[in-house]
């Protein structure tokens, strides 16, 4: 299968990082899915990568970066640094790295779910997010189920497609 659908800018793959433990599939969106090593993010089109052929690396310029609730917690607590050294990787792509989080911004800011347990105030976490998103070109979605989650991140694959379709014309 090609990369995108015929005489259409919209993807037919989706690259996925082999380092992905919890991988989606997109079995509904009529895509196949390759795994690759990302040097950032989760997944990414290859049409928005560069192949660093030696190490066999995909470079892109747009990718998802897939969190549960609780990986979410985690990057803004116990790996904050590594979890920066990824976003600092998108600072110059012409589109934010996205962040879909399979939970809701409510179930966040209401201490429910993934957040009952954790020693994190949701003040904490809206202001480490507006700090990230003022210094850093990233994006977060809060998504309230893993499924939907997954179909957010299709679609945005398909805007940035479309996106850098349109500025080519």
């Amino acid at each position: 299968m090609g990369e995108t659908r015929h005489g259409s800018s919209i993807p037919s793959t989706i690259l996925r990082d082999t380092r992905e433990q919890r991988t989606w599939t997109f079995e509904r969106c009529a895509v196949e899915t390759r795994d690759v090593t990302l040097s950032t993010g989760d997944y990414a089109v290859p049409t928005a990568c560069t192949h660093d052929p030696e190490s066999d690396t995909y470079h892109p310029r747009f990718a998802v970066e897939r969190k549960s609730g609780d990986d979410f917690l985690t990057a803004l607590t116990w790996e904050r640094d590594r979890f920066c050294s990824e976003l600092r990787r998108a600072t110059e792509w012409p589109q934010p790295l996205a962040v879909v989080v399979e939970t809701s911004w409510e179930t966040l800011l209401q201490n429910r779910g993934c957040m009952a347990w954790r020693d994190i105030h949701p003040n904490q976490m809206v202001g480490t997010l507006s700090t990230w998103t003022r210094h850093y070109n990233v994006v977060f979605r809060f998504v309230e189920s893993r499924r939907r989650a997954e179909l957010c991140t299709f679609l945005l694959l398909i805007r940035h497609s479309l996106r850098r379709r349109r500025e080519k014309i």
